[in-house]
């Protein structure tokens, strides 16, 4: 025997479904939308000074997409035009320029009753390798009394790096006469300069007859860079002395050198000494060199004697010296 419900029951079930149904249907909706823009790609790292790119698939086709960047001080990138969804696709690329915050970027789509969507990126730092700038430099000329004729010169050399240390560095210099004729030349090499740091560059070329020269043709190479990894002893007590027999004539730059590095020995150490006038020009230079072994905090008196007897003692007022040390670890 079967048993039927109602009507009015089976009514009532019918107009729940309905309302269910009808219920169901705004959520729906809205999911859809939701999902009408998605990443279809977008950088994830992008180097200062090089480009980014996103790409989005939208639904409904057609519609007007706009992008909106904003970097991790909050500056917001310019120049980002309004892109038609052709094909269900906008796309965008820009340049990330050189001074754009480091950290943490957002790009986000926008695209109507579409909806939208946000993507992160990193934006890192541009490593931009150090570059050497001379930004002193001078001479002085001495008739030698035993012929001949001395110009003691001498280079600041500045390391722009705030972020590495210029390693492999090769110094030309030529000795330029009015005409533009060189009449000399010299060549070194320094083994790093500190980032951000400055090396007193020195030194003295002989000429068997007169010099006449008027500047100094500089050209610096670089050959490598590192993090920030040099330890350099510290000069101490500097100061220009006379020429013993020569009084009117510098005759070396004499200090200390200290070695400040609590795990290092200090095994030698090449020097190198500008001499400045009063107002800071630059008059010449000169080398040297540390012989002794210095453990930690130990001190050592030094004493630059070569290239200097070119510069009048007159105007010596002051020198900065530069060192390029060999180290070696200190024993437990």
């Amino acid at each position: 025997m079967s048993v039927s419900a109602p009507a009015s029951l089976i009514r009532l079930a019918a107009l729940g479904a309905l309302l269910a149904l009808a219920g169901a249907a705004p959520a729906a909706a809205r999911t859809d939308r939701a999902e009408g823009v998605r990443v279809g790609f977008a950088s994830q790292r992008v180097v200062q000074g090089n480009d980014a790119n996103i790409s989005v698939l939208v639904s409904p086709a057609g519609v007007r997409c706009a992008l909106a960047v904003r970097y991790a001080n909050g500056a917001r990138q310019k120049g980002l035009a309004a892109e038609t969804a052709t094909n269900g696709r906008a796309s965008w690329q820009w340049q990330v320029g050189l001074g754009t915050a480091v950290g943490r970027a957002r790009a986000t789509v926008s695209c109507g009753r579409a909806g939208k969507v946000t993507r992160r990126f990193m934006v890192i730092g541009q490593l931009i390798p150090p570059r050497i700038e001379v930004v002193k430099k001078g001479f002085s000329i001495r008739a030698k009394p035993y012929g001949g004729t001395g110009v003691s010169y001498g280079l600041l050399l500045q390391n722009d790096s705030q972020q590495f240390d210029a390693t492999k560095i090769y110094v030309l210099i030529n000795f330029v006469m009015a005409d533009n004729h060189a009449l000399g030349t010299v060549t070194t090499s320094i083994n790093a300069i500190q980032s951000g740091g400055t090396y007193a560059l020195g030194g003295e070329l002989t000429f068997p007859g007169a010099a006449p020269i008027q500047r100094l043709e500089v050209v610096v190479q670089v050959g490598g860079h590192s993090r920030p990894e040099l330890r350099l002893p510290a000069p101490a007590n500097i100061h220009v002395m006379p020429d013993l027999y020569d009084p009117a004539w510098v005759g070396s730059v004499e200090g200390e050198l200290l070695n400040s590095q609590p795990a290092l020995v200090l095994q030698n150490c090449q020097l190198s000494a500008v001499i400045l006038d009063e107002a800071g020009n630059v008059l010449g230079g000169g080398t040297g060199y540390a012989f002794a072994t210095l453990p930690p905090a130990t001190r050592e008196v030094i004493k630059l004697t070569s290239g200097f007897n070119d510069i009048p003692i007159e105007h010596a007022a002051s020198a900065i010296v530069s060192m390029q040390p060999t180290w070696s670890q200190a024993q437990p």
